[in-house]
């Protein structure tokens, strides 16, 4: 199948990530159908994905046109044999447990044509062993998208053990056609790139406030101040090659030493999810949410992503 070939896509799991998902398809032109399993679910995704359209034409980035046509593309189904009919690619986005992912894959190989190719929105289960629910493992493979999806551009394109060549070139053609900036991870491993960074710095953040270096207010300002300000135009390697690789070196060789590398997780993690703080859920987790909004900081969240992609 080539990627132009590619117009239907089918998304199980209409959820936090599945309905973000359908949505970046319908809107550049392919037949979207959502599929979960029950209708309030479905019902809810349908709003969601209006309210972000609304929020794009609001910014300038969508026309009203542009947001009814994409909204027409998208049908929604509870079952899996009508979501799959006919489909060229699936995403799956349903809850990370590997045994609920593997009758969910299981279903779509039985139910999608042969050429269809079957994704996996995982953050880092391994494709290899998603795969293995399936009669073509070589068709299978990873497309983490990240949160929200209809303005985050990168997507991870991971590769299983079978995954073929043809299957990540297609995959990574049909990405950047709606607009994806397509990252091939070529080995298999936990947490692919962006989650395995992620919990690196988060680690050694967690680890700055057990130990009493700063505050959690404090480390979030440097981290958003002075680091998350030039991230947005510069990676770390990057950002090394500027600063001189031999600069790199002597600080590698100075503080590597003392950076956190535990093992398990921080007893200051645990102690706060032993007494129930974890996060905007249950009010309280590093900050005290019911002093903030959470509303309003994925509303500044979006806001600003939203401004990055007017300006690229």
């Amino acid at each position: 199948m080539k990627a132009e070939h590619a117009r239907n896509v089918s998304v199980v799991g209409a959820g936090l990530m599945g309905h973000g998902i359908g949505a970046v398809f319908a809107l550049h032109g392919h037949n979207v159908t959502l599929m979960d399993i029950r209708q309030e679910l479905l019902s809810n995704a349908r709003t969601q994905i209006k309210n972000e359209f609304d929020r794009c034409i609001q910014a300038g980035l969508m026309t009203h046109d542009q947001r009814d046509d994409a909204f027409r593309r998208i049908e929604t189904t509870l079952e899996m044999k009508e979501a799959v009919a006919g489909t060229d690619l699936v995403v799956e986005a349903v809850v990370e447990n590997m045994d609920v992912k593997g009758q969910v894959f299981s279903q779509m190989d039985e139910f999608a044509p042969s050429k269809a190719i079957l994704a996996s929105n995982t953050s880092g289960l391994p494709i290899t062993k998603i795969a293995s629910f399936t009669k073509r493992p070589e068709r299978v493979i990873g497309t983490h998208f990240w949160n929200p999806p209809l303005l985050m551009r990168a997507v991870e394109v991971v590769r299983g053990e079978q995954t073929s060549d043809d299957t990540v070139n297609t995959v990574r053609m049909i990405l950047e056609k709606v607009g994806k900036k397509p990252v091939v991870v070529s080995k298999d491993v936990p947490g692919q790139v962006g989650i395995r960074i992620l919990y690196t710095m988060l680690r050694e953040a967690i680890s700055l406030v057990e130990k009493g270096v700063a505050t959690a207010e404090d480390v979030d300002t440097v981290i958003r101040e002075a680091l998350g300000t030039r991230l947005t135009n510069l990676g770390v390697l990057e950002l090394a090659d500027l600063s001189g690789l031999d600069l790199a070196l002597t600080v590698s060789s100075n503080l590597f030493k003392d950076l956190d590398a535990s093992k398990e997780p921080h007893a200051l993690l645990r102690e706060k999810v032993a007494r129930g703080e974890t996060g905007v859920k249950s009010g309280r987790g590093f900050y005290d949410w019911s002093k903030r909004s959470p509303q309003e900081v994925i509303r500044t969240r979006d806001e600003y992503l939203m401004r990055l992609l007017r300006e690229r």
